[in-house]
């Protein structure tokens, strides 16, 4: 689903789900990847949850204003400065924030009858 197709609350809150999974994934199961493909040395990296279910280590979008609200910048900085845990912990936080910020900017574009919730 494109996000610029997101046109009612049960689509946005689909949207979330999926990328919350992908971003508990890529913090639990998939830790060891997800931690190497952190590289200090690297540039500065984000950590995304595609609507897709898939997470993904990345540069941050080069289209200015970018689409959709951009992840904690730099990620990779800190991980060999940290406990790991700390680390992994710090991620998360960054990463509950940024997925906050993409529910309310997709729930920012609708208008008032596409906020009404239909529980049928």
């Amino acid at each position: 689903m494109a996000s610029s197709s997101l046109r009612t609350v049960e689509e946005i809150f689909k949207d979330y789900n999926a990328r919350r999974s992908a971003l508990v994934r890529a913090l639990t199961y998939d830790v060891d990847d997800f931690y190497s493909q952190c590289d200090p040395d690297k540039e500065n990296l984000c950590l995304y949850g595609h609507p897709n279910e898939a997470w993904e280590v990345a540069l941050p979008a080069e289209e200015v204003p970018s689409e959709l609200p951009e992840p904690a910048l730099g990620i990779n900085f800190a991980r060999d400065g940290m406990n790991k845990k700390d680390w992994l912990s710090l991620v998360a936080v960054h990463s509950d924030c940024w997925l906050l910020s993409v529910v309310f900017y997709f729930g920012a574009r609708l208008n008032r009858n596409e906020r009404h919730y239909s529980s049928s």
